[in-house]
């Protein structure tokens, strides 16, 4: 008698129909499927499927599919006979369809072609300026003969920017861009398609600052940076800093006094512009920086064995360079560790590390796909570290975000000596069935802090904690309006008035950025037409962030004590000059000369009374002592024996 045979396919996560069936090696199946987008971003995906029996003991009267997609509308299905009854169940995340044949697919050979259906608004999304089209990848069964994939989407939609992995053709028909793939690029990754190659955010961020301390201190917070994929401008700053540097990292700290027990709220408002490619074009890292990115952490345990263990059986002996090294890691890290959503539910969400991510691989978060990257690769030598930011999201279920709570996003990025830093996003690839989130990025992760010298520091905007309660105030908003980033330098030479001939002197020249933007570092110089400057006078300026200051001192001479003149000092920046008039004078003409010549005096006549005080104290004490008997008078060298 022949067996009754179920045959189920699941999909993890955003849709393409993937054979994973029990003793679904009795069964060959081949693919043809359609997904095309409408201008709407509606997407009717089609699979043509012919289902074939390998044996003569089993046989086929019904197809599951486990779709990992929350929004699935006009299931259809037919066979040559006719409609076939589908019926459809949503759990969590995901809806399982299930097809019942009209015949049986019975006896060796017999084959049975159907069409499957659907539409769903989960793959194609309209995000500000851009449109992002994606597709998860294939999960490979022995008897999956062929898996030919089309994607049609509107030419309305523009140039494609960026399409990970490279079609096998692509063609315009009707309004259309025709895109096909086959099983072999969609084994290893899925299809990610953007339409678009920049978008813009703007940003509103709260942070609360409160000193607990007796005594003043002063603090920094870390704003968003630019970076090799992002440009920022910040039009408000509420109360401004005492100034804004950048650290080893490139991140933009705002520096604040607080006085004790004092609280402060801090209002940053600005706008940023993501890109699909680096704008670096001929990066480079230095050498002692590179190496620091390599160290252990807390959260980093770069040394601990089992780290080292499962990176030998990660990389075994074919990875050479730092982009495979990197693409292996990523690729265990995705499929290895597992997303667990229901930690998103306790108030404070506790960072586990690498080690303890690696032991439990199915109690993730961001963090731990990130920590676990970070880890492994740079146990490998590859220089990694992390991001933490808000990342745009139009289904968390899909994306998820789960860095304080479901506001922010943490991913990591490695270097590469020809591309630079290198972002990725190992969770999201994990959590859309495979979508490729390491050969090509997307145009939603908005960089706030970057951690690679330390795994605790600085803290994102979003984290910062107000009467001992995390503060959540983070507004990102697509936006329309571009924008170009304007520095405005101001220049303030400060020196002595005037400037003492023959003494040692001072000029300091603070260079202020007064614009809404980044101000890039520039080569300046500082020169006098008389005075004598004692440093370098020409210096690398920058870079210089929005609302930031930069100081330098340097110390002059005159040639003569005698010196009388005006002179003027000079600071020239990328061409702009900037002067100040100085006085240089011989001291005795100098407002200090009347002071300096009574202290003098009086030194002298000081000098002068303690000479003669001691002169007169020995002479009165030479009479007394020959007035002594011979017995208490002092013994000379002659006397001694």
């Amino acid at each position: 008698m022949l067996k009754k045979f179920f045959v189920a396919i699941f999909l993890t996560l955003t849709v393409l129909i993937v054979p994973k069936a029990f003793a679904a090696e009795e069964f060959a199946t081949t693919y043809d499927v359609t997904y095309d987008v409408g201008t709407d971003g509606v997407t009717t995906v089609t699979e043509k499927i012919n289902l074939k029996n390998l044996t003569t003991q089993y046989y086929a009267s019904e197809f599951k599919l486990t779709i990992g997609a929350t929004k699935i509308t006009d299931i259809a299905a037919s066979d040559p006979s006719g409609p076939l009854k589908t019926t459809a169940n949503q759990s969590g995340t995901n809806t399982t369809i299930a097809v019942k044949f009209n015949q049986q697919v019975a006896g060796l050979g017999k084959e049975l072609p159907w069409t499957l259906s659907f539409k769903s608004t989960d793959f194609a999304q309209k995000q500000g300026k851009v449109w992002e089209v994606s597709v998860p990848k294939v999960t490979s069964t022995s008897n999956l003969k062929s898996y030919n994939l089309t994607l049609s989407v509107p030419v309305e939609f523009g140039d494609p920017t960026a399409i990970t992995p490279t079609p096998k053709s692509q063609t315009l028909v009707g309004g259309k861009r025709f895109l096909t793939f086959d099983k072999s690029q969609l084994e290893n990754s899925g299809v990610l398609a953007n339409f678009g190659s920049f978008q813009l955010f703007d940003f509103d961020l709260t942070y609360n600052l409160e000193n607990k301390n007796l005594v003043p201190v002063v603090t920094n917070i870390a704003l968003p940076p630019d970076t090799a994929y992002q440009d920022v401008i910040f039009t408000r700053m509420e109360p401004q800093p005492l100034n804004v540097t950048v650290d080893s990292d490139g991140n933009y700290l705002a520096w604040y006094r607080l006085s004790r027990s004092q609280q402060l709220q801090v209002k940053i408002i600005g706008s940023t512009k993501l890109y699909i490619r680096s704008k670096v074009k001929n990066p480079k890292l230095d050498s002692s920086l590179k190496s620091k990115y390599l160290l252990a952490d807390k959260y980093w345990e770069v040394d601990n064995p089992a780290i080292k263990l499962k990176l030998t059986e990660i990389l075994g002996e074919s990875p050479a360079t730092n982009l495979e090294k990197a693409r292996a890691v990523h690729r265990w890290v995705a499929s290895y560790l597992k997303y667990d959503p229901s930690r998103l539910s306790s108030n404070i969400i506790e960072r586990l590390g690498a080690v303890t991510a690696l032991n439990n691989p199915n109690s993730a978060v961001c963090m731990e796909y990130t920590d676990l990257f970070i880890a492994l690769s740079r146990a490998a030598g590859v220089p990694a570290r992390e991001i933490n930011g808000f990342a745009y999201t139009s289904n968390p279920a899909l994306r998820p975000l789960s860095l304080s709570k479901d506001i922010l996003h943490a991913w990591p990025e490695f270097w590469d000596d020809s591309r630079g830093w290198v972002m990725i996003d190992p969770t999201w690839e994990s959590t859309t069935g495979g979508v490729d989130y390491f050969s090509q990025f997307d145009l939603n992760h908005f960089a706030f802090a970057v951690k690679g010298l330390s795994s605790q520091s600085p803290a994102a905007a979003g984290s910062y904690k107000y009467d001992g309660v995390e503060s959540h105030d983070v507004k990102v908003t697509l936006s329309e309006i571009d924008f170009i980033a304007k520095p405005n330098l101001s220049v303030d030479i400060q020196a002595g008035n005037p400037i003492l001939a023959g003494f040692p002197g001072q000029i300091k020249v603070i260079i202020s950025n007064n614009g809404n933007g980044l101000k890039q570092s520039s080569p300046f110089s500082v020169f006098a037409n008389n005075l004598n400057i004692l440093e370098a006078t020409n210096q690398n300026l920058g870079p210089i962030p929005a609302f930031g200051s930069a100081e330098f001192i340097y110390n002059v001479r005159t040639k003569s004590l005698f010196d009388n003149y005006a002179d003027t000092v000079t600071v020239n920046i990328t061409g702009q000059k900037y002067n100040k008039e100085v006085l240089v004078k011989p001291f005795l003409q100098s407002q200090f000369a009347p002071i300096a010549v009574f202290v003098l005096v009086g030194a002298i006549l000081i000098i002068y009374l303690v000479i003669l005080s001691r002169y007169i104290y020995k002479r009165r004490a030479l009479p007394l002592q020959e007035s002594l008997p011979a017995s208490t008078k002092k013994v000379g060298k002659n006397n001694l024996k």
